[in-house]
């Protein structure tokens, strides 16, 4: 490896000499100090390889011989640099272009929200740009970290913000609380989950609960407040126009559990990973296999996908070629250890009370119990604690 650096660095030329006197020819050059390398003789001469510094060596034993030497190729970094040397307006707009891009993807140049139905985009980009989060800044200098938590303190229907910079690409994701629909109780803020409550901070409105009160999912946390600058008199007293949305927060405690039970001896039928590929043609309603028309396994699961030609707006193709998968399923018999049985019911109650709890929420605690069962049987409950915000508005 480093041989073919130093050769390509140095620089080679093959030549091809041709005379009478080739032997007194090699005899001198290599007198004046000229190393030559993978020599050759044929019928039209002398093929050999030398190093770009010695090539002007060769003059003198080429005129005391009267030997014609003539350059076949030529190859190195010095013919390389010498032939964009030649071209510098190129090279000069390759380097251009290099910096552009280089300056480009270091800054931001676009930023989507998505996951969000009740939070309006407008609204957080408003609240980003705010932040510093906006296009063309500089993405090094952005703490995405920090901007994500400060947008999820002023979104209160936002359960969960991330940000994620992908390249010149800035993505807010946002997981949206859930709401409660409760149509009476428009503009104020209801408890999304029953809970224990540990902190109230009321922004805008009359708070209903206090420290340390247990609350159910729906109950009214803070009520919107009178707006003082419209005239009661307009409107119903009760009306949501007359009175300010409420606003603030209401953090608590919250209990979520989930129960699972596997089998210690268990027959079921699940896909061995084998998969046969079939190609077909699709006319309308009709289709007609090229490869593999009938799965080769006893028992597959079918999967038809297609690959290529894709739906335009409200035209669809004619004609359309489809991927036919067969995977092969088989009947497994499964015998676990009570350990095993407890570990796998443990883990997919976890992970089924992993989905109810809101992404990025701390946990406060966290219990297993295993509960009595029938025998064959392993049954295990998992019971997850956090603290939460549980102010959220209610739907109308």
């Amino acid at each position: 490896m480093f041989e073919w650096l130093r050769v390509f660095w140095q620089g080679r030329i093959f030549f091809l000499a041709r005379g009478d006197q080739l032997p007194r020819f090699l005899n001198q050059a290599l007198k004046d100090g000229v190393v030559l390398y993978h020599t050759q003789k044929s019928e039209r001469g002398m093929r050999a390889q030398i190093k770009l510094a010695d090539f002007r060596c060769l003059r003198r034993a080429a005129r005391q011989t009267h030997t014609r030497v003539h350059i076949v190729a030529k190859y190195g970094w010095p013919f390389v640099a010498a032939r964009w040397w030649r071209r510098k307006g190129l090279l000069t707009g390759f380097v251009i272009i290099a910096m552009a891009l280089t300056v480009l993807s270091q800054l931001v140049l676009s930023i989507s929200v998505s996951g969000n139905r009740n939070v309006i985009s407008s609204d957080v980009l408003e609240r980003a740009e705010k932040l510093g989060l906006k296009t063309w800044a500089y993405s090094k200098n952005l703490d995405l970290n920090q901007i994500a938590k400060a947008l999820q303190e002023q979104l209160p229907d936002a359960a969960w913000i991330g940000i994620e910079r992908n390249g010149t690409d800035i993505k807010i994701k946002i997981s949206e609380k859930i709401r409660p629909s409760i149509p009476k109780e428009a503009g104020n803020l209801v408890a999304s989950h029953a809970g224990l409550i540990k902190e109230i901070m009321v922004i805008q409105g009359n708070p209903q609960v206090h420290e340390g009160e247990t609350v159910r999912a729906g109950q009214v946390l803070i009520t919107q407040a009178l707006n003082p600058s419209l005239p009661s008199k307009t409107t119903a007293p009760n009306s949501a126009v007359n009175n300010a949305v409420a606003r603030g927060f209401v953090r608590g405690r919250v209990w979520y559990s989930a129960e699972k039970q596997i089998l210690l001896v268990e027959d079921k039928v699940e896909e061995s990973g084998r998969v046969a590929t079939g190609w077909g043609i699709k006319f309308g309603s009709r289709v007609i296999m090229v490869t593999t028309q009938n799965s080769p396994f006893e028992q597959t699961n079918k999967e038809v996908t297609s690959p290529f030609l894709q739906p335009w707006r409200n035209w669809s193709f004619p004609v359309e070629v489809i991927r036919v998968n067969y995977k092969e399923l088989h009947n497994v018999h499964l015998e676990r250890s009570v350990v095993e049985a407890r570990q796998l019911a443990e883990q997919a109650a976890r992970t089924e009370v992993q989905s109810k709890i809101t992404p990025m929420v701390q946990i406060v605690e966290e219990n297993v119990k295993v509960l009595p069962s029938n025998s064959g049987a392993e049954r295990v409950r998992v019971e997850v604690e956090t603290y939460e915000d549980l102010a959220v508005y209610a739907n109308p």
